[in-house]
C-alpha cells in the first residue's frame, strides 16, 4: 500500500510550481465561496459551517498522524502538532465551536500573519499527491477560510489593543517551545534553525538574528493585519453591529 503515490513521502514539492499555483487558485475560489456563503446563510447555518470546517481540519491532522504511525514515519522531533498552524487546526473545534471575541482576536492576528504567509511561501516537504501535501493545504487554507468567515459573519472585529495581547501570547508560546526543542533536539517554530525550503526568514540574517528580527517584524505584521480592520471600521462598518 505504501507504494501508492498517496501514501508516499518522497514526492518533491517546489514553491510556485504548477501544483502550488493550482492550490493558490483553489484557495482564491474557496475564499470567494466562503464569503458568498456567509452572506446568504443564517447565523445558525454559518455556525454549523464553521464547526464543520474546524472538525475537518482537526480530522486531517489526526489522520495524517495515524498514517505516519502506521508506516512507522512519526518522529517526535518533527511531527508533533506544535507549530501554531497544526496546533490551531488540531484544536479547531474548541477554538471555533462558538464565537468568542477575545479568543478570536488572538487567532486572527496569528493566522493572518503566519498561516497566510505559509500559503504564499510554503514550508512543505511532500508534493502532490502525497497525503502530507493534502494535510498541509487543508490546515493552512482551512484556517484562513474559517478566520475570514468568522470575521465577516460574526463581526468579531479585533480591537487595536489585541495586537499587544497577541504579541504577548506569541512570546509565551515561543518560550514554552524552547525546552521542548532542547529536550527533543527539535526545531519547532524554527527556533533553532531556518526551514530548508525558501521562506521569508532567509532575509533576516543567520541564527539567532533572524529570531530577533522576526520578533520585531511580528508586531509590524500585526499592525498591517489590523489596517483593513481599521479602514473597515472607519468607512464601512456600523459601530452598532460590532460584537464585543
Amino acid at each position: 500500500m505504501s507504494d501508492l503515490l498517496f501514501f508516499r513521502v518522497d514526492i518533491p514539492f517546489t514553491s510556485f510550481s504548477l501544483s502550488h499555483w493550482l492550490v493558490l487558485v483553489v484557495f482564491v475560489f474557496l475564499l470567494a465561496t466562503i464569503v458568498l456563503l456567509g452572506r446568504n446563510l443564517t447565523r445558525q447555518q454559518n455556525l454549523l459551517l464553521a464547526r464543520a470546517l474546524s472538525v475537518f481540519m482537526s480530522a486531517s491532522v489526526v489522520i495524517w498522524a495515524v498514517l505516519h504511525l502506521v508506516f512507522d514515519r512519526f518522529n517526535v522531533a518533527v511531527d508533533l502538532p506544535l507549530s501554531l498552524c497544526n496546533l490551531f487546526a488540531l484544536i479547531a473545534p474548541l477554538l471555533f465551536w462558538n464565537p468568542d471575541h477575545r479568543r478570536f482576536e488572538v487567532i486572527y492576528f496569528m493566522v493572518m500573519c503566519g498561516t497566510f504567509q505559509a500559503i504564499i511561501t510554503p514550508d512543505l516537504y511532500v508534493g502532490f499527491p502525497g497525503y502530507g501535501f493534502f494535510k498541509y493545504w487543508i490546515v493552512h487554507i482551512g484556517l484562513v477560510l474559517v478566520v475570514v468567515h468568522y470575521l465577516l459573519v460574526f463581526r468579531l472585529y479585533p480591537r487595536p489593543q489585541a495586537m499587544i495581547t497577541s504579541f504577548v501570547w506569541l512570546n509565551i508560546y515561543l518560550l514554552s517551545l524552547v525546552p521542548v526543542n532542547l529536550w527533543l533536539d527539535a526545531n519547532y517554530f524554527y527556533m533553532m534553525e531556518k526551514p530548508i525550503n525558501p521562506s521569508i526568514l532567509d532575509y533576516f540574517g543567520p541564527w539567532p538574528v533572524y529570531i530577533l528580527v522576526s520578533e520585531a517584524l511580528a508586531f509590524v505584521f500585526f499592525a498591517v493585519a489590523y489596517v483593513p480592520i481599521a479602514v473597515a471600521k472607519k468607512y464601512f462598518i456600523n459601530p452598532a453591529t460590532i460584537h464585543s
